[in-house]
């Protein structure tokens, strides 16, 4: 329950009631722990109808998930109005726009393009580039030159290997952190790497921890039926 306390005091400042609220990451994909992420921040809102949004439009409905919205689309259609963006946890901030692409192939595709394009970077970022219709090095970081007026959050992120990136991308990471409204982070050495360069950031827990408290009834209905109770 002190977990619940130190969330509802992170989450209370989160967004605004007049305004759409936009939940934001890797939850694009079938991974457990990233599925996990805007249930849990969207029970701690308890906002109706936020929008779910990813680097690709993709429906995991049938997985537990959400219908997701690719954030391109959504910068053209929220550029010019007021709008609340909460990226909803994960190791977003050391994501490159190669490795976020690639992850969101199909296996068999992703294997033939990292082998076809292995050694070169360049061709690497342009493909990538092609595939999510944004130009930034670190697209789960959301820059405000696509949402002039929002307010960004940056929500129990990680970024352990941000340090060891490429200097543009760590440079462009960092950019758009100074800029975002609230930033809290999921680790210690997160925490650390973003102190050094400057930007302040509160430290709360994982996302997923968060899970059974929320979702406790819902998680022993489950167990009790079908594939989970055989």
């Amino acid at each position: 329950m002190r977990r619940l306390v130190v969330y509802d005091a992170c989450m209370s400042h989160a967004s605004t009631a007049d305004v759409p609220t936009i939940l934001f990451g890797a939850f694009d994909r079938h991974n457990f722990g990233d599925l996990l992420f805007p249930h849990v921040v969207a029970r701690l809102l308890g906002r109706k109808n936020p929008i779910f949004a990813g680097l690709a439009e993709r429906d995991l409905r049938c997985h537990g998930g959400h219908q997701v919205i690719s954030l391109a689309r959504l910068a053209d259609a929220y550029r010019d109005r007021a709008v609340d963006i909460i990226h909803v946890g994960g190791e977003l901030l050391a994501c490159s726009a190669w490795e976020a692409a690639v992850m969101l192939q199909p296996p068999a595709h992703a294997q033939k393009i990292v082998l076809g394009l292995d050694g070169s970077p360049q061709r690497q970022l342009e493909w990538a580039r092609e595939q999510l219709g944004l130009t930034a090095l670190a697209p789960y970081t959301v820059s405000r030159s696509l949402f002039p007026k929002a307010r960004i959050v940056y929500h129990a992120v990680g970024g352990v290997t941000l340090d060891r990136c490429d200097a543009s991308m760590r440079a462009e990471v960092l950019g758009n952190l100074r800029t975002a409204d609230i930033v809290s982070v999921r680790d210690r050495h997160t925490q650390a790497i973003l102190g050094a360069a400057g930007i302040a950031s509160q430290l709360i827990p994982d996302p997923a921890v968060m899970a059974a408290e929320l979702f406790g009834e819902r998680i022993r209905h489950q167990a009790e039926h079908g594939e989970v109770a055989r």
